[in-house]
């Protein structure tokens, strides 16, 4: 399965006795390895057979012996979908800016300082990446957030990643992660 950025939570259940590899592509990676364009994953997700003949790497995965024979299959199955593809430096340019800020700049701001008209950055953005850069700002805000240790005041989390009130901060927190701050910080990590 391809899964695209999600703004949503998702949980995947297995059944008992079977195992999974994920594989996480940075933002617009997975455009060097398959022929779709990104924002067509944009919360979607699509059986890997739709994007290459997979049959033989099945096979191969079935009967590897452990993890690290696993990992060396899809390395080989990945190293050969590579398709030799121009980085575009604007878009990398763009979400280094935003991790380096944790989501919490002005997109408006950003697509200035790379002089680009903010429509064309937005169409040039969905594109790599999947998703806008406004978007795309929230989910590495939230990744920061989720990732930070308990915080001892939800109110200052919210404040100190830009959001103006913690009504709206709860309620993006709830739509990244399924459930509140203060229930999500009480609970054991699941990310």
């Amino acid at each position: 399965m391809v899964s695209g950025l999600r703004k949503t939570p998702r949980l995947i259940q297995y059944n008992a006795g079977t195992t999974n590899l994920l594989i996480l592509f940075k933002e617009g990676g997975i455009n060097a390895f398959f022929n779709i364009p990104a924002n067509e994953l944009f919360n979607e997700s699509i059986s890997l057979d739709h994007l290459a003949e997979i049959s033989f790497l099945e096979d191969q995965l079935g009967n590897a012996q452990d993890n690290d024979q696993c990992i060396a299959i899809a390395e080989k199955f990945l190293l050969q979908q590579f398709r030799s593809s121009s980085t575009d430096l604007l878009i990398k340019e763009a979400t280094s800016a935003i991790r380096q800020q944790q989501g919490n700049l002005s997109i408006t701001q950003l697509a200035s300082s790379l002089y680009i008209s903010q429509d064309a950055f937005e169409k040039r953005f969905r594109k790599v990446i999947g998703t806008t850069p406004k978007q795309f700002a929230t989910l590495v805000r939230m990744q920061a957030i989720v990732k930070s240790p308990v915080p001892k005041d939800l109110t200052n989390l919210a404040l100190e990643a830009g959001y103006f009130d913690q009504a709206h901060f709860n309620k993006a927190f709830k739509q990244f992660t399924g459930l509140t701050p203060s229930g999500f910080f009480k609970s054991p990590p699941q990310w």
